[in-house]
């Protein structure tokens, strides 16, 4: 057995457990070295006890998952195309997707770094910039999202598009790469190669740098691989066709909107919290950082099995979705609900980790206890919205994407701040999941029901007359 069919093995016959660990795990790893490395940005900014610094990161933050989100929009929709296409055994078709997704997303990197490169002075206002914090937010913009565009969206979407043939260890290992190797460079540049006062400066080349090797890393794997059925990087392959991209951007859309939603709420949050001053900010960036580790947990667990669903719902392998989508998500429950315990529990001392500067603890302590019960929910609502990416169901999946981060948490957050001023703002984070969870319990039953129908229907059609 040849390694591509070893690949495909994992998805058609290997037991569920095995299946959904040897996915996600690698992919869960590289969400927490990539939390750990966002991590140390704050932890080695915070060793200054400036908060405008913390606060640029902060507010910084939202636009640089922008690139996520266009990683999202070509990587989750061809991944889903690509491991559905698998399953019907249609190579052909996954190669086209690979290339599309390939040269989409290197040309939305080139008119993103455009855009930031000429109209930060306009942006950073927009997103909660001070006047303290300006010239910090300026100059870690130019350094990861102009400069950087190009190696961080490459990175991640390579990542995605690996993952989608099986081989999550190679894309996990790529992924982390740059985690690990800014979580290196960080002190080094922030504390040893340049002067005091240029942290952000610092932190800023150290994630350059460290995602322009992860990309390196992955234009060699697919150079190595040029012969894969469905890996390739040459041009030639291209072909524009409106149905295949329709089929990417149908899935990518509200993936990339999902994390834009997330960008634009986390910016409304800052603006809300900003007239408290820069302390408040900043607790509030420590306190979303150190969730991150559930909510990103349970992004790379459903990211990691998104393949493995796509791949039986091609293959109509209806007992092995299921099997897949229950273990799945008793996995997600366990975790997320020891996160919620645990973050309650020893908030202050979270967030102390980060900075010693009382007033910034105190915010930071009291918004992290809100925001942990939101954990359990965001996991079923990532599974949910994971499956109908997974199988196609773009206007679920839409639905899903646009509800949690955007229709229900930013009206909450201003009606909530109106109603109980500062905290409000945090309290509809978990006001916001209860409606998501309950909206994709019937979608699920929807989905689940269709799917029975259309199981009786194929084995009445092939019973004999």
């Amino acid at each position: 057995m040849n390694e591509s069919s070893e690949r495909l093995a994992l998805f058609s016959s290997a037991p569920i457990p095995r299946a959904v660990f040897a996915l996600a795990v690698p992919t869960v790893i590289t969400q927490l070295i990539n939390i750990v490395y966002n991590f140390a940005d704050a932890w080695y900014v915070g060793r200054t006890n400036n908060p405008h610094m913390v606060a640029a990161l902060s507010v910084s933050l939202p636009v640089y998952i922008l690139l996520a989100a266009l990683a999202n929009l070509f990587g989750i929709g061809g991944s889903s195309a690509i491991s559905r296409a698998l399953g019907r055994q249609d190579l052909r078709h996954a190669r086209r997707v690979f290339v599309f997704c390939i040269y989409g997303g290197l040309a939305a990197a080139v008119l993103y770094l455009l855009i930031i490169l000429f109209l930060r002075p306009q942006i950073i206002p927009m997103i909660g910039g001070s006047a303290d914090s300006y010239a910090y937010i300026h100059e870690y913009m130019y350094w990861t999202m102009v400069l950087g565009a190009i190696p961080t969206l490459g990175n991640m979407l390579c990542g995605h598009l690996v993952r989608s043939i099986g081989a999550a260890r190679e894309a996990g290992l790529g992924m982390s790469m740059g985690g690990v190797l800014n979580i290196l460079l960080d002190p080094l540049f922030m504390f040893v190669i340049l002067p005091p006062g240029q942290e952000v400066r610092g932190a800023a080349i150290a994630t350059f740098l460290s995602n322009t090797a992860a990309l390196l890393y992955f234009v060699i794997y697919l150079w190595r691989h040029r012969d894969h059925p469905v890996l390739a990087l040459s041009p030639r392959e291209l072909s524009p066709d409106r149905k295949l991209a329709s089929e990417v951007f149908m899935i990518g859309i509200p993936a990339a909107l999902q994390t834009t939603l997330a960008m634009v709420s986390n910016i409304c949050a800052n603006v809300l919290v900003a007239e408290y001053g820069s302390t408040a900010v900043a607790g509030m960036g420590i306190a979303k950082k150190v969730n991150m580790i559930s909510f990103n947990t349970s992004m790379g667990l459903t990211q990691g099995v998104l393949p493995l669903i796509g791949y039986n719902y091609g293959a109509r392998n209806r007992k092995r979705l299921k099997e897949t989508i229950s273990f799945t998500a008793l996995v997600a429950l366990i975790f997320t609900i020891s996160c919620t315990l645990l973050f309650r529990t020893f908030s202050v001392q979270l967030v102390s980790f980060f900075i010693h500067e009382k007033a910034s603890v105190d915010f930071g302590a009291a918004f992290l206890r809100v925001i942990a019960l939101a954990a359990p929910l965001c996991a079923f609502s990532y599974l949910a919205n994971t499956i109908f990416q997974a199988s196609g169901k773009r206007l679920s999946s839409l639905l899903l994407s646009i509800l949690r981060k955007g229709l229900v948490d930013i009206p909450a957050m201003v009606l909530f701040k109106r109603q109980m001023g500062l905290y409000g703002v945090v309290w509809a984070t978990p006001f916001a999941e209860i409606v998501s969870i309950v909206v994709a319990a019937v979608l699920l039953i929807r989905f689940v029901r269709q799917e029975i129908l259309r199981g009786q229907e194929e084995t009445d059609a092939g019973s004999p007359r």
